[in-house]
C-alpha cells in the first residue's frame, strides 16, 4: 500500500481569499514550490487546511476507513513523451473524488498536444486513495 504525505488547502481565484474556492491536495515536498506559483504568477490565494497522509486503496480489498476519518482522493499520473529528451516523464496530480470527472477533463486540456503526437500517445494511471483527516488539536 502505498502512502504519500499531501498538503490538503483551499484555493480561489481572488488574491483576498473572497473568490470561488476549490480544494486541492498537493505533495508535501513541492508544496512551497507550488504555492509560490500559484500566488506570484496565477494571482491565487491559497490557504493551508491541513498536511497528512494519502493511501492508495486500489490494491487492498479490506480497508475500511470510517467515512468521517478521510476524504476519497484520486492521483492522476500520466506519462508523457518528450520528443527533446527522448524519454518518458511522470506527472502526478491529486484530484477529490467527487469532482474528479470535470478536473480530469481540465487537467488532461493542458496535455492536449500529447494526445495529438502520433509517436507515442500518453498513459493514464488513475488510483483511488484515501487522505486521511487529521484531528484538529
Amino acid at each position: 500500500m502505498a502512502k504519500e504525505k499531501i498538503v490538503r488547502c483551499t484555493v480561489s481565484k481572488n488574491t483576498d481569499g473572497v473568490g470561488e474556492k476549490s480544494i486541492r491536495y498537493v505533495p508535501f515536498e513541492v508544496f512551497d514550490l507550488w504555492s509560490t506559483l500559484m500566488t506570484r504568477k496565477h494571482r491565487f490565494d491559497v490557504r493551508v487546511d491541513c498536511t497528512s497522509l494519502w493511501f492508495d486503496i486500489d490494491g487492498d480489498p479490506y480497508v475500511n476507513y470510517a467515512e468521517t476519518n478521510y476524504e476519497p482522493v484520486v492521483r492522476l499520473s500520466l506519462w508523457v513523451y518528450s520528443e527533446t529528451d527522448g524519454m518518458f516523464r511522470k506527472v502526478t496530480r491529486y484530484f477529490p473524488l467527487d469532482s474528479y470527472d470535470e478536473i480530469k477533463q481540465r487537467f488532461l486540456s493542458h496535455y492536449e498536444e500529447y494526445f495529438n503526437g502520433d509517436k507515442f500517445p500518453p498513459r493514464i494511471e488513475e488510483t483511488r486513495g484515501v487522505w486521511l483527516k487529521r484531528r484538529e488539536t
